[in-house]
């Protein structure tokens, strides 16, 4: 007989907040979270309800499997920042998985926390604190990290985090990805091959060649490779903690230093600089420009072309930047360029 999933119980009495799990009837974070869905639906479990349970069983799994957390009182607002970047490479990666599907998990989750402890201390805004695009999948506001913002992280923040936002901001690379990043070796493939085998950590572990011909992306290097000589480590990651503490620790640096800061503002940073290397001419999200048609008219007086040959110019540096981001689908740029 096939066992049917939690779906929640209601609960009876007082709940008791002093709890590690706010007496919410389990030691199961996410049959904790279904239990305050139903709860702040009356007991009634109807249809908002059950689109909440994968959402809450998505977040106690992705917490299980990236964070020390083991009750709700552990739970801070860096963790659902994690969440929420976890999402986003959810519906960069997954074809099934949309940039609508993460604002509604995380808005499932942001409901249920706030049920579960009594306030919405922890609760993440998808568009203004993850700069997560629209839901039709295409970015409308440029979200680079300036360079103002990049350097006030770099020059303020312990050696192993300024490393990692200059590995992201130079290469396009995930936070996992440049924290797992070999300085050493990636020297030396870039002194022999003019680009670098990004391998660890990467989705669905599929390794990928990127690039590396400029100052800034030799420099960053060079700034890991010492680091690493001073750890006798092979990664960012330092040798007393564990991957999953280094990331939780990383999140907590930047909300101190900067509590605007996102490491996925390097990543757009990187993209956008592609594009108009390659293109020639700036992106939408930063031409102020629609997606599209509009854009295509735009290239084409900006660089005397044809807008048939726009479009083919666009087309081709959006999938090349697709592929250099660790994706193979085109419409992953237009979350990233617009």
């Amino acid at each position: 007989m096939r066992k049917t999933k939690y779906s929640g119980h209601r609960l009876s009495g007082v709940r008791n907040f002093t709890k590690p799990n706010f007496g919410l009837g389990s030691r199961q974070i996410d049959k904790c979270l279904i239990n305050a869905s139903l709860e702040q639906l009356g007991g009634v479990k109807n249809n908002t309800h059950l689109a909440r349970l994968p959402a809450c069983r998505a977040f106690s799994a992705f917490l299980k499997e990236n964070t020390d957390i083991k009750r709700l009182k552990q739970i801070e607002k860096t963790h659902v920042l994690q969440f929420g970047e976890h999402l986003r490479e959810r519906f960069e990666s997954e074809s099934t998985f949309s940039s609508a599907s993460a604002r509604d998990y995380l808005s499932h989750v942001n409901v249920c926390l706030a049920q579960a402890r009594g306030d919405e201390a922890v609760k993440v805004l998808a568009t203004k604190e993850l700069d997560y695009p629209s839901k039709t999948g295409i970015a409308t506001v440029d979200g680079s990290t300036s360079s103002a913002e990049h350097h006030y992280i770099v020059s303020n923040a312990s050696e192993p985090v300024a490393v990692l936002a200059q590995l992201q901001r130079a290469f396009g690379l995930r936070m996992r990805e440049a924290s797992l990043l070999d300085c050493n070796k990636a020297l030396e493939q870039m002194q022999v091959n003019a680009e670098i085998v990004i391998e660890r950590g990467t989705k669905g572990g599929q390794p990928r060649n990127v690039p590396c011909d400029t100052t800034s992306q030799r420099k960053a290097l060079e700034r890991g490779a010492k680091l690493q000589y001073q750890t006798g480590h092979d990664n960012l990651t330092p040798t007393s903690m564990s991957f999953k503490a280094f990331q939780t620790a990383v999140w907590r640096e930047h909300q101190r230093i900067d509590c605007g800061y996102r490491t996925h503002g390097e990543r757009k940073h990187y993209a956008c600089e592609y594009y108009k290397s390659h293109v020639g001419a700036l992106p939408p999200v930063q031409a102020q420009v629609e997606h599209g048609k509009a854009h295509h008219q735009y290239l084409a007086e900006q660089l005397n072309i044809s807008v048939s040959e726009a479009i083919t110019r666009d087309k081709v540096a959006r999938l090349a930047l697709s592929k250099l981001l660790g994706h193979h689908r085109l419409s992953i740029s237009n979350a990233y360029v617009g």
